[in-house]
This record gives C-alpha cells, sequence and structure tokens, in this order.
C-alpha cells in the first residue's frame, strides 16, 4: 500500500513499506524508478529479487522503506523549487520527511540518481543511518552525463512532438547509455532486432511516466555535486555519520570508472569508506538490475 506524507510546506512524498524484519532499510530509486522496488499486486518491483525468500530484503529480514523522490510522478508533488531540482532539494525533502516521523534505518541505499540523492541525504541526517550503501554513482555529475542528458533534454523540449512520442525517443537515447557494447553485441545480431528493443523501452516508458517528471530529474543529476560549499567531496564525506559503501559497475557507460574511483578515494581520504566493490558484467550500467548474485553479497556487507 502507498503511502503519503505531507511536510509543512506542502511537499507529499509518496512511500511503501515492504516486509516487517528487524533490519530498517531506506531505498531510493533510480531515474524513472519510484515506491514499487518489491513486487506488489499490479505493480512489478524494480529491485524484486532483493525482496525473494532468502535474499536480504525478504518480509522477515528487512523493513524498507521506498519513498518517492521529489519532482517524479509516482506520488510525489508540491511547490516547485524555485532553483530547480536538485539532489540537495530531493534530499532535503526526504530529511524533512524523517525528522518529522523520527524515522532510523539500519542502511541507506540508493542506485544511479538514487545513490546521488542517498550521499546528500546522508549528510543531512547523519544520525539516522548505520550504514550507507550507494551503487552506480559518482559525487558529483562530469561532462559526459551533463551531455547524455542534455541530448534527452533536446528531445523533451521538442515542441513538435506530443509527449509520449518524446519521452519514447529520449528514452531510446538512455537506453544505450544504460548498457554496454560489449553486453549489446552479444545479445543483438541485426540492426532490426536493436531497433525492436530500443522501440520497446521507449513506449514502455512513455505509457508510464510524464515529461516533466523526466526532465526534472534529468535536472537533479546534471546539478549533482556533493562537495559544493562543503569543502570539497573528501570534506563533504567527512561529515558522514556512517561508513560509506560503494559498488561500481565495471562496463558502466553512465558514470564513469573515474567518477566512482574519484568517490571511493575521497570517502578513504575522509575516513568514511567502507567496502570498495565492483559487479563483473558485460550489461553495463543496468549490471544493478540485472546481476542479482553480486549485487545480493554486496548488499550483506552494507547491513549492519
Amino acid at each position: 500500500m502507498i503511502q503519503e506524507f505531507t511536510g509543512p510546506e506542502g511537499h507529499r512524498t509518496a512511500f511503501r513499506i515492504a516486509g516487517h524484519g528487524p533490519a530498517k532499510v531506506l531505498l531510493l530509486h533510480a531515474l524513472t524508478g519510484g515506491p514499487h522496488a518489491a513486487d506488489a499486486p499490479g505493480a512489478k518491483g524494480w529491485w524484486a529479487p532483493m525482496f525473494k525468500a532468502e535474499a536480504p530484503l525478504v518480509a522477515e529480514a528487512a523493513t524498507v522503506w521506498t519513498p518517492n523522490l521529489a519532482g517524479s510522478c509516482y506520488g510525489s508533488g508540491g511547490p516547485e523549487p524555485a532553483g530547480g531540482y536538485s539532489t540537495r532539494y530531493q534530499a532535503e525533502i526526504l530529511a524533512r520527511w524523517l525528522e518529522a516521523q523520527d524515522l532510523r534505518f539500519e542502511a541507506l541505499l540508493g542506485g544511479s540518481l538514487g545513490g546521488m540523492v542517498a550521499l546528500e541525504l546522508a549528510l543531512l541526517a547523519p544520525d539516522r543511518f548505520r550504514s550507507v550503501g550507494v551503487i552506480g554513482c559518482g559525487g558529483r555529475a562530469d561532462a559526459w552525463l551533463w551531455g547524455t542528458n542534455e541530448a534527452q533534454r533536446a528531445i523533451l523540449a521538442s515542441p513538435s512532438l506530443a509527449d509520449g512520442e518524446a519521452i519514447s525517443l529520449a528514452r531510446r537515447v538512455a537506453m544505450l547509455t544504460f548498457r554496454s557494447p560489449q553486453g549489446l553485441a552479444e545479445r543483438f545480431n541485426t540492426a532490426a532486432s536493436i531497433r525492436e528493443w530500443l522501440a520497446f523501452h521507449g513506449q514502455a516508458l512513455a505509457d508510464r511516466f510524464t515529461r516533466a517528471a523526466y526532465v526534472n530529474l534529468l535536472d537533479a543529476m546534471d546539478g549533482h555535486d556533493l562537495g559544493r560549499d562543503r569543502g570539497g567531496l573528501a570534506a563533504a564525506l567527512g561529515r558522514l555519520g556512517a561508513p560509506l559503501h560503494v559498488l561500481g559497475l565495471e562496463t558502466d557507460q553512465l558514470f564513469s570508472r573515474a567518477s566512482l574511483e574519484e568517490l571511493m578515494g575521497a570517502a578513504r581520504e575522509a575516513g568514511r569508506l567502507g567496502c570498495a566493490r565492483w559487479v563483473q558484467s558485460p550489461h553495463g550500467h543496468d549490471a544493478f538490475l540485472i546481476e542479482w548474485d553480486q549485487v545480493e553479497a554486496w548488499v550483506r556487507e552494507v547491513l549492519p
């Protein structure tokens, strides 16, 4: 069941609670995810294998809160931020929710955009998490991320395209950054087959997402810089109240290895690095939604 928290300024955060186990976990979704990380009636969970029998987030072992990020279209809402959407703004909304309901967790987890927001939230509410784990994201956006997002944003900004068509075309661009050349070569041996795959995923997103939310979340990713106004990345990470565990994706085409190594190195310099692991996979950025055995092993390391 989706629940909702409305803050004092009218910001609404939709969230779902899955499970009833002793380990309390806050899990933040990636770009087009939402509150359904676990399967639910009528909804396929985007991280469902992590909730199955004997998995680390199975109902008997964990209680998992999965909120919808501000700017998305699965229950979040309220006044638009004057300065636009950012990962810091999204984290501020979540921090107010946690404070209002006095929520504390054994672990904070997030992947991709969710990892960016998790980093910000861990600094805004350092006493509410015993462990922090992020997957497939760096401490700041870089030129490659800005460029790939701008290619999608240009499509979304086209006045000649209807909403569904714009979303579908932008998603096709995104899918190429979510996978790797190696993984695509292993799967497709004709141009027609990959065109069909891209069209399918483009239409699937158009059927469930909104143009405004897509732009909001691309903007948030673009502005991500954990060290801004905090003395740099290492100084910012020194404020963490819990160890930071990082999971990189070996063939990631969206977040470079250099950006992950920068985050790991800064956490090490700050004395806050927990485990630093890499998923070995040909599937690129989406490996954290595919390589379940490796991701599960990392989640077990993160949970205190």
